[in-house]
């Protein structure tokens, strides 16, 4: 006899609120992180990390959606990077870094243009990406929503240079 697996601190119908959540978040949410720069391993890491942290605090969570990517993103930066938010910078890297994965997501032109700008300003676009007002990737990040929206506009205008860079400088 096959012996089911339950979440230990849910109900049966908070369990299958918390599975419903669980399958519509989990590939956006590791898509999100990608986006922001990560590995698919250590996106799906932090999103699963997440979820787990979700299941414990189901009671307190009003919205499980915004709740998962932000403790997802920050569960990425503090196993990946080691980076708090105030520490991004909006800097040029001299070169952007080399790709050596194999990962099928990670070879998507978006990805790829995503992975050349600044880290603050690829971390602000995924987050703009996933459907994240400024305000509410303020409120994720720790910083005030007008350095959010600065970025924002520094990343447009980066991506249309690179953009037209690619195209062979003609627009």
């Amino acid at each position: 006899m096959q012996q089911q697996r339950h979440l230990l601190w849910l109900q049966p119908q908070e369990e299958a609120a918390f599975t419903e959540v669980f399958r519509a978040r989990f590939v956006p949410l590791v898509a999100f992180l990608i986006k922001a720069g990560g590995s698919r391993h250590d996106a799906e890491d932090a999103v699963q990390a997440a979820c787990v942290e979700l299941a414990k605090t189901w009671h307190s969570v009003d919205h499980p959606g915004p709740w998962l990517r932000t403790t997802a993103f920050r569960m990425w930066l503090k196993s990946v990077h080691r980076i708090r938010p105030d520490e991004l910078t909006d800097q040029f890297p001299e070169r952007a870094a080399d790709d050596h994965s194999q990962d099928v997501a990670e070879k998507i032109a978006v990805v790829q243009l995503l992975r050349r700008l600044p880290l603050l300003q690829r971390t602000v676009t995924a987050f703009e990406i996933d459907g994240c007002t400024p305000s509410e990737t303020a409120q994720a990040l720790g910083v005030p929503a007008a350095n959010v929206r600065q970025n924002l506009r520094r990343a447009r205008a980066n991506l249309q240079r690179l953009l037209t860079e690619g195209a062979g400088g003609v627009q």
